[in-house]
């Protein structure tokens, strides 16, 4: 059965996408690739020892890359730049606001990666005209490579701000633009290094990655649903109906009984159940350990699907063990 988002890529690839199998593997090692024990109660770090982690990682990552980026050989006669100016953008993403969805491993490395890819090959076209002409033409060719970037990351699900820079990049930094092809495992290289560094400093104290690839449960996942297992209220409607129609007729029998008990439910609900379910869920979420059920006109984008299903993923773990759980001052 076909997705009802027939545009959600991960409507189509979550059921064949196997779980990560960092949970095999030791505790301690587990734990810097971004994976907790369910039965663990998440705490949250002290704003102090938050703000130590994010300078350290920023300022770490983005040494590291430089260190192993001027010491790299020239590729074909082509300088190394020093950095890649989209990685500092990419640094404050990686170790500060490390839980939203622009930020995981996934939009982190296909959204560079894609990007890149995406500016140098229209950069390579433009480039087939006279240099003069390319020289007078690079505004375009930068504007068009960061809008074709933007909708592939959309289509693709791994929509991350510093990657419209890196399609920038290759068209308006003379640099960038001599470097061609070698631009592509370049920026791969810097992805990796930064993620490598990501996953070590973060989960010192803090949780990285939240995801590694969607945050929809895996296990769960069915080609009939949107990622994170989202219904929409005509869905559940008509699950709804289909539960309790035996519960109903039942009802009804016993209501028809007598007139005055069907006069009174004829007064008080002129309405199927199942209408009457659509009706209330026409304004209202509703979020079970199992499910998410959102109504039929809202359509939600990838940012308000990772926060649906985080909250889902709150509710079906419970509340944590008040007892361990440490309290902001």
């Amino acid at each position: 059965m076909a997705p009802s988002n027939p545009y959600d890529i991960d409507a189509w690839t979550n059921p064949y996408t196997p779980r990560p199998p960092f949970r095999h593997l030791p505790a301690p090692v587990a734990r810097f690739f971004g994976y907790r024990s369910p039965s663990s109660s998440p705490q949250q770090p002290h704003t102090l020892v938050v703000w130590a982690c994010s300078f350290l990682g920023a300022f770490l990552g983005v040494s590291l890359l430089e260190g192993v980026y001027l010491n790299l050989p020239a590729l074909s006669g082509h300088t190394v730049p020093t950095i890649i100016a989209s990685f500092g953008a990419s640094a404050i993403l990686s170790y500060n606001t490390i839980e939203t969805p622009l930020a995981q491993p996934r939009n982190l490395v296909f959204g560079h990666f894609l990007s890149a890819l995406i500016g140098t090959c229209i950069t390579k076209l433009f480039h087939l005209l006279p240099y003069a002409e390319f020289n007078k033409l690079r505004w375009l060719a930068g504007s068009l490579s960061v809008g074709v970037a933007s909708v592939v990351m959309g289509m693709t699900k791994t929509v991350h701000p510093p990657a419209g820079a890196t399609a920038l990049l290759c068209a308006t930094t003379v640099e960038i633009t001599e470097l061609g092809w070698w631009f592509l495992p370049l920026v791969l290289l810097g992805c990796m290094l930064m993620l490598t560094s990501a996953l070590i400093i973060n989960n010192v104290a803090r949780r990285y990655p939240v995801y590694w690839w969607t945050p929809a449960d895996l296990d769960k996942a069915k080609a009939d649903r949107k990622a994170g297992d989202v219904e929409t209220a005509s869905q559940a409607k008509k699950e709804e109906e289909e539960k309790t129609k035996k519960q109903e007729d039942e009802k009804l029998r016993s209501l028809s009984q007598t007139d005055s008990d069907s006069a009174t439910r004829s007064e008080t609900s002129g309405r199927t159940p199942g209408e009457n379910l659509l009706l209330s869920r026409k304004h209202q979420i509703m979020i079970e350990g199992d499910r998410i059920v959102v109504p039929d006109w809202m359509h939600t984008d990838e940012w308000e699907l990772s926060i649906l299903e985080t909250l889902r993923q709150r509710v079906r773990n419970g509340p944590p063990d008040t007892a361990t759980t440490r309290q902001e001052p």
